[in-house]
């Protein structure tokens, strides 16, 4: 029989990032001594793992036997950590107020330091009053100077970034969170919960002025850190907008995993962060070239910007412009030009216009996102905008300014990284090419086909290939993949990945050995592979299961 686990031993698990065995180390604790260090261990683990009902059920009850144990400091770190997870994973800001009371409570009991200055930082990030909010931040910044506290001191310059960002000064904020984005990813550190608190506020501000590149760079420097400790994106909202990070970057699969997890992490909490990510997963399925299933996800979703530029999407994508122009207007009379989304939202009416062949207006649109050569607020507005314009022009027969204009937007989306727009802008300066160009037009066409068939792109990947045929060109043959296989072809190779033989295969799937056999076959055929070792090795590669 094993031994029982320590208390160190199940901490010592939880230090290199081992959550599950940890989990389960914690929760025989909990069984055999019931202890409010068990129960806090727990409610970590559970946490790190997604499992945040559980996570929070297990802290409520640390936080009652460290109040009876009298340790309070211990009790209002709980609470912290309680009116955190209540306002980010449960969207419920008076249960976070409720939890941030006590804890301010507590800590006046404890004679902490430290711990008054985590309170006082989260009263400063949950402050409606924003002026009292920035003095609360800055004297939280304060006492971890004081202190020498590095994680207090880190977290306190990444919510106050979030707060200049949200207040416009926007290359000031972005500035610290850089800065805390570097500390938090460096080595030593004590609390790694600072890492996620950190990586949300980064996400949170580069959603909020649409600056998808720095989200990126700043994603990829948290891989390592990824590869120990698991996704430290651990809110509905953050996963969310880091799943928008991994289908602006090109990373669709991934998206996919990332979109689907916040999506079942909303479950328990309110409606705005489920319908953040029902409309983030509806613009992965709009780009994969299913609208249907898109609008399908937007109907489940409450009405917003981000969902209303998707549903106009899809219905371009259906044939359906005078929808789609019509959604968008009534989505721009309640934004200003100020606003981040206001460029993509005026954007897509001039594309709808242009599809609808009402040109003056259009142009007239065009003039509202700009002069062409400024400088943007926001990064990807440039490229939007000179899109916009380069369609309008090719639309009025002005080749030479259409061609200027939709190489500038390629440039823009090469330069930020945005593959999928800039496939779309060389489709569109393919198009442009068609009659006057051929050998030009070819291969633009060729390199957005390309571009759009590694993406995933399968309609857009499709009209390339309908142009390169038109100009006597064989498109190249598209990789073997799983949208060849019917859905239950899928399900055999999700078992076989599983190291399941046929017979087992069958009767997990009520059917006959014979057809699982034939299914096995099928797959093989379709992929291109030889064997089920090289099945499964494929399912394992692409995600599958």
């Amino acid at each position: 029989m094993a031994p029982s686990p320590s208390i160190e031993d199940a901490a010592a698990l939880a230090d290199h990032g081992r959550w599950a065995a940890a989990r389960d180390a914690y929760a025989a604790l909990v069984t055999r001594d019931g202890t409010a260090d068990a129960h806090r261990g727990l409610s970590r683990a559970c946490w790190w793992l997604g499992e945040t009902a559980r996570a929070r059920d297990h802290a409520e009850q640390a936080f009652a036997g460290y109040k009876e144990a009298e340790r309070f400091g211990d009790a209002a770190m709980t609470g912290v950590h309680l009116g955190i997870w209540y306002l980010t994973n449960f969207d419920n800001a008076a249960a976070a107020q409720g939890w941030l009371a006590r804890a301010r409570h507590l800590a006046t009991m404890s004679d902490d330091d430290a711990v008054l200055g985590w309170v006082t930082l989260m009263s400063g990030y949950v402050a409606t009053d924003r002026s009292e909010g920035l003095r609360l931040l800055e004297e939280a910044a304060a006492t971890a100077r004081t202190l020498s506290d590095p994680d207090l001191a880190t977290m306190a310059l990444a919510d106050l970034g979030l707060w200049h960002v949200t207040s416009g000064a926007v290359e000031r904020g972005m500035a610290m969170l850089d800065e805390a984005m570097a500390a938090t990813l460096a080595q030593p550190r004590r609390m790694l919960e600072v890492v996620v608190w950190s990586s949300c506020d980064m996400l949170a501000a580069c959603s909020m002025v649409d600056d998808l590149q720095r989200a990126t760079e700043w994603c990829r420097a948290a891989d390592r850190f990824m590869e120990t400790y698991g996704c430290p994106f651990l809110q509905a909202r953050c996963r969310t907008h880091y799943g928008q990070v991994l289908v602006a970057s090109g990373h669709w699969r991934k998206a996919e995993h990332e979109l689907g997890q916040a999506l079942a992490m909303s479950t328990d909490t309110g409606r705005g962060p489920r319908t953040e990510a029902l409309c983030a997963l509806a613009t992965l399925r709009q780009r994969q070239g299913n609208p249907k299933a898109a609008l399908e996800l937007l109907d489940a979703a409450d009405p917003t910007a981000a969902g209303t530029l998707v549903r106009a999407a899809c219905l371009l994508d259906l044939g359906w412009p005078a929808e789609a122009r019509e959604v968008l207007r009534g989505e721009i009379a309640l934004r200003t030009p100020e606003q981040p989304d206001h460029p993509e939202l005026v954007a897509a009416v001039v594309e709808a216009e242009v599809a609808s062949g009402r040109l003056e207006e259009a142009a007239r649109l065009v003039g509202l996102l700009g002069v062409a050569g400024a400088a943007p607020a926001y990064p990807r507005a440039a490229g939007l905008r000179a899109r916009a314009a380069g369609l309008v022009a090719a639309a009025q027969g002005d080749l030479a300014s259409a061609r200027q204009q939709l190489g500038l937007a390629l440039e823009a989306f090469t330069r930020l990284e945005l593959p999928f727009e800039a496939a779309l802008t060389e489709l569109d300066l393919a198009r442009l090419f068609q009659h006057g160009d051929p050998e030009a037009a070819a291969g633009r066409a060729r390199s957005a086909h390309a571009r759009l068939q590694q993406l995933g792109a399968r309609h857009l990947t499709g009209e390339a290939a309908a142009l390169l045929r038109s100009l006597g060109v064989t498109p190249p043959p598209g990789p073997r993949t799983t949208e060849t296989l019917s859905a239950r072809e899928r399900d055999v190779l999700i078992l076989l990945a599983e190291g399941l033989t046929n017979p087992d295969i069958a009767r997990r799937l009520f059917l006959s050995p014979r057809t699982v056999g034939h299914h096995v076959s099928s797959i093989l055929r379709k992929l291109g592979l030889r064997s089920r070792a090289e099945a499964a090795a494929y399912a394992a590669r692409a995600g599958i299961g």
